[in-house]
């Protein structure tokens, strides 16, 4: 017999000692199974593809399915019945198809970027020199953004305008705004605009998508920003030509001095050795042979393969370098020399607090300068600079003591072009190390006190 189920009449149906049906009047085949545990069920009695008798299939328990969403389903199942589709097997896909989502979301798809191309499995030896950066990019910004999204769904116009924020007002502000960060993280600084992170971030997205094409597995067929100009929409990058003058040079060896360890040491090597922030910070007590530190290719500036591949690197320990490495201990953890987890892992290269620190330092040096000199402290500013201008003031300055252009060089590991940089692999050890103890012996020239004269007859000594 059949009735028009309502919601009133479920509620007042009771088990009895054997499972009994009421059909709906609404929906053929629709009716509500109650076992004798009490349990009120959906099923659906009809003749599915392939079989010869009709037969009956759970819809799902009443409660879990509304009353209206159990006729739902059932119509949509016998739609597909009459089509010759087995509902079974269109569940099937359906729930295929969400584990393919869950599996190709930005989140997911940035997952499998990290350890298979950034990280590895091992985290104190990453594939890739700037893993840490990559991490915390993709981590900490742009899965905020896109993580629940699919990868295949994302165009350039969902990718761009958050970017396009970012440039205008900075990464915190911009992730508050765009609801990816329930509050600003530096509350009280100063606003200003991220066009560099944000033509950074341009660069991290465009590489995962392209690694997604030539991994595969993820159902992307074009990588969405392809024919994007990033400089048309985030603008270009200003080439940097930052130097450090003299005084502000000799603030900074004054400054690194108040630093804590291992940073202290850090930033010591970065400045005796002329080598990128990352390289300095890496070193492993693993990679010293006598007076030379031989850094692995894998830690060097270059691609894995192909033009620009990077090559090792021979620095040649001079007496400021082979102080700093003495005084640091081997941690029982790992091999990192500047650590702060026992060896295990290298200190965070980069930290905005151990450079605003540095900044703070430097400016109070060249105010305690100025006075001695006779001079208006208040008048002094420190110009922003970054940790790669050490490098760039490292090599103008060997080149203005007379370090010849191939020796230069060869100390900050430029390769050179042509047949000769494909050739010529002699490492000039002999020649790096006079050049860096040239340049070793400029910097402690810089930091000599000397009298100057302040208008009377007694002379102060600049410290």
């Amino acid at each position: 017999m059949k009735t028009a189920l309502t919601d009133r009449a479920i509620k007042a149906m009771r088990a009895s000692a054997k499972a009994y049906d009421v059909h709906d009047a609404i929906v053929p085949g629709l009716s509500l199974n109650i076992l004798p545990s009490g349990l009120k069920r959906f099923v659906l009695l009809t003749r599915f593809p392939g079989s010869r008798h009709p037969t009956r299939r759970a819809l799902g328990a009443y409660g879990a399915l509304t009353l209206e969403a159990a006729r739902t389903k059932a119509r949509q199942w016998l739609e597909l019945i009459a089509r010759g589709i087995d509902p079974a097997h269109e569940v099937e896909r359906e729930r295929r198809q969400q584990e393919r989502k869950q599996r190709t979301t930005f989140a997911a798809v940035v997952d499998d970027y990290l350890v298979r191309e950034v990280e590895g499995h091992d985290p104190a030896r990453p594939l890739k020199r700037s893993a840490g950066k990559i991490r915390s990019t993709l981590t900490n910004i742009l899965v905020p953004l896109f993580g629940a999204r699919p990868l295949t769904e994302l165009t350039a116009d969902d990718l761009l305008p958050p970017l396009e924020l970012i440039a205008r007002l900075g990464t915190d502000r911009a992730l508050v705004r765009l609801g990816a960060r329930k509050a600003l993280r530096r509350r009280g600084r100063k606003a200003g605009p991220g066009s560099e992170q944000a033509r950074a971030l341009f660069v991290f997205t465009k590489m995962l998508f392209n690694w997604a094409l030539d991994h595969g597995g993820y159902g992307l067929e074009r990588n969405p920003l392809d024919r994007v100009s990033k400089a048309r929409r985030l603008g270009t990058s200003a080439r940097r030509d930052r130097v450090l003058s003299d005084e502000e040079l000799a603030a900074l060896v004054l400054a690194i001095e108040r630093l804590p360890m291992p940073y202290r040491a850090a930033y010591q090597v970065l400045l005796h050795s002329g080598l990128r922030l990352n390289e300095a910070t890496g070193a492993r007590f693993r990679e010293f042979n006598g007076d030379v530190w031989l850094i692995p290719a894998e830690r060097m500036k270059g691609k894995n393969s192909g033009t620009g591949q990077a090559r090792p690197h021979a620095v040649p320990l001079t007496d400021p370098l082979r102080q700093i490495f003495a005084a640091m201990l081997r941690g029982e953890g790992g091999d990192f020399v500047f650590s702060n987890e026992d060896g295990a892992r290298p200190i965070v290269t980069g930290s905005s607090r151990v450079k605003r620190r540095l900044d703070a330092e430097m400016l109070a040096i060249l105010r305690q300068r100025a006075s001695a000199r006779g001079e208006d402290p208040g008048k002094v500013e420190l110009a922003p600079w970054r940790n790669h201008d050490v490098r760039r003031t490292c090599r103008s300055t060997l080149s203005r003591i007379g370090v010849t252009e191939d020796v230069a060089e060869a100390v900050l590991a430029h390769q050179r072009g042509g047949v000769v940089g494909i050739y010529d692999r002699w490492h000039r050890l002999p020649e790096k190390r006079e050049a860096l103890e040239r340049w070793s012996r400029f910097l402690e020239e810089l930091i000599r006190p000397r009298p100057v004269k302040t208008g009377t007859a007694k002379q102060d000594m600049i410290v």
